[in-house]
């Protein structure tokens, strides 16, 4: 595309001298680094760095065409002048791919926690009426064979609009997709045209970013605006305080709600440790539910896909084998080695609403057998949410394990600190623990703590490992190395762990 077409689709406050260049634009990046020859830079302000301070770099490597609010002197390449750069970025992006989500049916889904599972319900869904989908989120992105793991939930706009680009050119007529809060405060989704919004709850997270839980309700509420995104139903939970307050700020919407008589509600549920049998009423008539996911909370993200299913006017008998297939999530609440004599589950719960979400389910399905649950909070995060995580595990655990997380460039004793500040009343324990303990631990190594609950745990017991889900990595000053709370739980179990063979583990 040339250059002075594309910049047709943004309003710019001036040129440097000598104007547009009459060049053929070869793709738009905003890492000066992944700049190739005739590419157009884009420089952004981020909270580390300043975009413009790699202009003259991105020059250097080819860039022909430089778009940042403030001019630089010297550039070595054009430069045009924008009020917002985040937003001239997703509409160049959105109008050098042609305008992709233009082509799909697009369902975004936004909230704390479910975003992952709903999504995962609806692509499930999809498959089941025949449909050609894709997805984008926080495990991976795919469409048709392809699959790539995830570096963002939802990716920057130029990476975003180039993979519902790759969909449309491959057949996908569907797309599903997670919009986080920083997606669309970054304006990464602008451009986006989505025919429902799904609104799956709100409790405090990213607090280190936005600051406050009304700046981060706000920013999920971006994605409802009038006029914005496409003018899509919206499917909101009803139950939920804050989903309560956005039903009444849009027009046309779906709510769901298992304590009300919202658009889609039960008839009858079933939720036990086998699964979830519910009659569903809904605007496309009564669902049945039958899925072997566990929990109330997987109740609602049920009738959340649902509910985005009904909006694009899919039959019911798709949404019913759609919701069947769907075995399990990877890392929500995930059950390991089933055929042990132990219950093992990772779950991403990292959050204390999460939290205490699956340790309320796993409590009420472990009979007489303890729950032991491991668990630690990234560095270089949200530290109010710590000691939080520390009361509701110590709280509804029998035995804690506290542990490291991602602590980035953070000491993972510091963080474990923080977390203790929230425990009152429950005994720390030294060393190993017997079958009748009751209390919790502090170990710093993750791989050692899994290994010490596994060796903890008696047949009935059930062990929960939270915080990191489907994550395979571990970052400990600034490095980046794998690990896997699946992988580790499912080697120890499967040989019979023994306190020589825990330290194995350590990174």
């Amino acid at each position: 595309m040339k250059l002075r077409e594309l910049l047709e689709c943004i309003e710019y406050v001036r040129t440097s001298e000598g104007g547009i260049p009459d060049v053929e634009v070869t793709g738009i990046t905003v890492d000066s680094r992944k700049v190739e020859a005739r590419s157009l830079f884009v420089a952004l302000r981020g909270e580390v760095a300043d975009g413009r301070d790699f202009i003259r770099d991105a020059a250097r490597r080819g860039a022909v065409c430089a778009v940042t609010e403030e001019m630089v002197n010297d550039a070595g390449c054009a430069q045009v002048v924008v009020r917002d750069s985040r937003s001239a970025l997703a509409r160049l992006s959105d109008a050098f791919f042609g305008a992709p989500s233009s082509a799909l049916r697009m369902v975004g889904v936004t909230g704390t926690n479910g975003k992952t599972t709903v999504a995962y319900l609806i692509e499930s869904i999809f498959k089941a009426a025949g449909l050609r989908s894709g997805l984008v989120g926080t495990v991976n992105y795919r469409y048709g064979s392809v699959s790539v793991p995830a570096p963002l939930t939802t990716p920057q706009a130029p990476e975003l609009q180039a993979l519902l680009r790759e969909m449309v050119d491959t057949g996908t007529t569907h797309c599903v997709m997670e919009v986080s809060s920083h997606a669309l405060v970054q304006k990464r989704v602008e451009c986006c045209r989505f025919d429902v919004k799904i609104f799956t709850n709100l409790s405090p997270e990213h607090l280190d970013y936005h600051g406050t839980t009304e700046e981060y309700f706000q920013a999920k509420s971006l994605l409802f605006n009038p006029g914005a995104y496409g003018e899509g139903i919206s499917v909101i939970n009803t139950d939920d305080e804050r989903g309560g307050a956005l039903a009444k700020r849009v027009k046309d919407f779906f709510g769901y709600s298992l304590k009300g008589k919202a658009e889609i509600h039960p008839v009858d549920c079933d939720i036990s440790a086998e699964g979830i049998e519910a009659v569903l009423n809904t605007p496309a008539g009564a669902v049945k539910v039958s899925s072997p996911l566990v929990g109330e909370f997987n109740m609602y993200n049920i009738m959340a896909a649902v509910g985005g299913a009904c909006a694009l006017g899919l039959a019911p008998d798709a949404i019913e084998r759609g919701i069947r297939a769907l075995h399990c999530v990877p890392g929500r609440l995930q059950r390991i080695c089933p055929q042990s004599a132990i219950r093992a589950y990772v779950d991403y719960a990292h959050t204390p609403d999460a939290l205490e979400r699956a340790l309320k389910v796993l409590s009420g399905l472990k009979g007489r057998g303890r729950l032991i649950t491991v668990f630690g909070c990234g560095g270089n995060r949200d530290r109010a949410k710590r000691p939080l995580m520390g009361s509701i595990a110590t709280k509804i655990s029998d035995v804690t394990i506290i542990t490291s997380d991602n602590p980035r460039d953070e000491d993972p004793l510091e963080i474990i600190a923080h977390i203790e500040r929230g425990i009152c009343g429950v005994r720390r324990l030294d060393g190993r623990v017997g079958t009748e303990d009751k209390g919790y631990l502090v170990i710093p190594d993750r791989g050692e703590a899994i290994a010490t609950a596994v060796e903890t745990a008696r047949a009935g017991d059930t062990v929960l490992v939270a915080g990191k889900g489907h994550e395979d990595y571990q970052i400990v000053r600034g490095t980046r190395r794998y690990f896997d709370d699946r992988k580790v739980l499912e080697e120890l179990i499967g040989k019979g762990v023994t306190g020589r063979d825990r330290f194995a583990y350590r990174g």
